[in-house]
């Protein structure tokens, strides 16, 4: 049975346009288009009980994904990844309820694998023969593994600064890999050429970001749901998202909302954004309060260590600023010295292996602590979105590698008093 309506609507012009016409009708307003569920259907087809039954992972919540037939939905382990409480990090920020959602565990080892199984599920249920994205390496990588598992061709655009890591990944995988030139400041290059491709192509879009997919968003929903469950239906009063174009953030919050509609949970957690500040267009428009159909640019090219939140164009804004808005949330941006710090003691003290991207919601976490935002007995839940297998490099490049040393105690124990 499906609970959503296939009649999707444009947020700012309103025009209604066909599932199946998702890519050759457009609006041309710029925003994803909205899918609405039906709630009443849903409280009486699901419940606690129902849920507790059944696997802990991403499938377990089929009815919340706009999916006619269940068994299009790709099995490939996504989800069911691990709360944790952190013991260093919580004790030297005077907290006493931090936790990390682990989604480094992921298949692909990012949270991407949540919108991007519904968006490779969904063109299965279409009949898509070839499937495509723009990336800076994540949602690729997710897009090539779950491809895989479809038998579908891929094709990803990425920029051409993409780590090895992501590249060998996405190559493996067997996914065709276009690295694109950056010829204009503050612009996409690989999201043009991804543009331009599909529409030429015939191929079926599907990042995890932007008006080119509406159904994938809706993938992002189950890590919500997963946190309501591990903390026994008991809502965190912060959920810290490190927010490139505003996908995470928004879908997250949207799953607090539908398991509130359904009487699942009694209210919704604060919601913050945490941008790098050579990249922060959705903490500028937060604290300029705009509009979100009216949400501001970053109008030059971001250099930042949180590569995967360099998105001067954040095309998931509009829904980014309404969940911040709506839950009365905060957004911050942080420096790159913070990050790259926060990043080393996430490792260190809490055995935590993220990528600076994966983990930079901690440097925010920082601020509001200091500022008096947050308070000590809060319970704060913190992404830990992507493993730091997935960029190596930067990592390398903040840590000296001692030099090779001889088989010899003597120089053992000068190399461990240095």
């Amino acid at each position: 049975m499906r609970f959503y309506d296939p009649i999707l609507i444009c947020p700012k012009c309103k025009k209604k346009i066909q599932e199946k016409e998702f890519i050759s009708k457009k609006c041309n307003c710029g925003f994803r288009l909205r899918l609405n569920f039906n709630y009443e259907q849903l409280k009486e087809a699901i419940s606690k009980t129902l849920l507790s039954k059944r696997i802990f992972n991403h499938n377990r919540y089929v009815e919340f994904f706009p999916i006619q037939n269940p068994t299009n939905l790709i099995q490939s382990g996504t989800g069911g990844t691990s709360l944790i409480k952190s013991h260093y990090i919580a004790k030297k920020l005077g907290l006493k309820n931090l936790y990390f959602k682990l989604e480094n565990q992921n298949p692909s080892g990012s949270f991407k694998d949540r919108p991007i199984s519904i968006g490779v599920s969904k063109a299965k249920e279409f009949g898509a023969k070839t499937l495509t994205a723009a990336s800076s390496g994540n949602a690729g990588a997710a897009l090539a593994t779950f491809g895989a598992k479809a038998n579908k061709k891929v094709v990803v655009f990425v920029p051409e600064v993409t780590t090895l890591e992501k590249l060998a990944q996405l190559t493996l995988l067997g996914a065709k890999v276009i690295r694109v030139k950056n010829m204009q400041e503050g612009v996409d290059s690989s999201i043009f050429l991804f543009k331009e491709a599909y529409n030429r192509m015939g191929w079926t879009p599907c990042p995890s970001f932007g008006p080119f997919n509406p159904f994938q968003f809706e993938g992002t929903k189950s890590m919500a749901f997963e946190i309501c469950e591990q903390m026994d239906f008991n809502v965190p009063d912060w959920v810290l998202c490190p927010t490139g174009s505003g996908g995470l953030i928004s879908g997250v919050f949207k799953g607090f909302k539908e398991f509130k509609i359904l009487d699942f949970i009694k209210s919704v957690p604060k919601m913050v954004a945490v941008q790098p500040e050579q990249c922060s267009p959705i903490v500028e428009s937060f604290r300029k309060r705009v509009d979100p159909l009216n949400f501001m640019d970053w109008n030059f090219t971001p250099e930042t260590i949180a590569s995967g939140l360099a998105d001067p164009h954040p095309w998931d804004a509009d829904s980014a600023l309404e969940a911040l808005y709506e839950s009365k949330g905060e957004a911050v941006s942080v420096s790159e010295e913070d990050i790259i710090r926060t990043h080393s003691e996430c490792a260190k003290k809490e055995g935590i292996f993220g990528e600076p991207t994966g983990t930079a919601a901690l440097a925010g976490l920082e601020r509001l602590v200091f500022d008096g935002t947050i308070d000590p007995t809060d319970v704060i839940v913190i992404p830990i979105t992507g493993t730091g297998f997935k960029d190596i490099k930067s990592i390398l490049n903040n840590k000296k590698l001692r030099d090779p040393i001889n088989p010899s105690i003597d120089e053992l124990t000068r190399t461990l008093s240095q």
